[in-house]
């Protein structure tokens, strides 16, 4: 039996050629680390957004008027009978250079099934469009494949108080439902 390594080399370019983002563009938007340690492609799932029937492309500016409405998120391919969480997020409340708030929770939908769209989860913390203070903020939205197929109970962490959507933790909530690393990501900019 031969067991080969993986390097992080040989997993970029799988992650390229299935439409993933790379680690590397992961980590020069900063991603990677100041919302998530790393990305696990192992389930071979893919994050498709959209606004207005316009999928998203990572790093693309938007005016928050194009970001306004909630999003259609869609899970390409992924393990059979899996179910995914979406995780949206804004690290750089009230200005990038000066995150005091980091994270702002946008969006939070869980138990969608593979192959499957937002619609067909359970939406625990609706959209909240794009409205940034100062500065060019990131939203990121974060695909999740829950563990052993089977269903999470969550609740909105802000209680549905928009205030409290201050600092929420991507971290924290993977951790508190055995989430692990997300198994894809997805994000646009947006300014004033």
């Amino acid at each position: 039996m031969i067991a080969t390594a993986l390097t992080r080399e040989s997993l970029l370019v799988a992650a390229n050629a299935e439409g993933f983002s790379s680690m590397a563009s992961l980590e020069e938007s900063k991603i990677i680390p100041d919302l998530v340690d790393g990305v696990s492609a192992a389930s071979g799932a893919q994050l498709e957004v959209a606004f207005h029937g316009k999928v998203i492309k990572n790093g693309q500016l938007l005016a928050p008027k194009d970001a306004a409405d909630t999003p259609r998120a869609t899970i390409k391919g992924g393990s059979e009978g899996g179910l995914y969480t979406i995780v949206g997020s804004d690290p750089d409340p009230p200005d990038p250079d000066a995150p005091k708030y980091r994270e702002w929770l946008h969006w939070i939908v869980t138990n969608i099934p593979a192959g499957g769209d937002a619609t067909q989860g359970n939406e625990v913390a609706h959209w909240r469009g794009p409205s940034p203070p100062s500065g060019t903020h990131r939203y990121v939205f974060m695909l999740f494949q829950q563990p052993n197929q089977e269903p999470i109970q969550a609740e909105d962490p802000s209680g549905g108080d928009p205030m409290k959507r201050a600092k929420f933790s991507t971290r924290n909530f993977a951790k508190a439902h055995n989430l692990g690393d997300p198994v894809a990501v997805t994000w646009f900019n947006s300014h004033k």
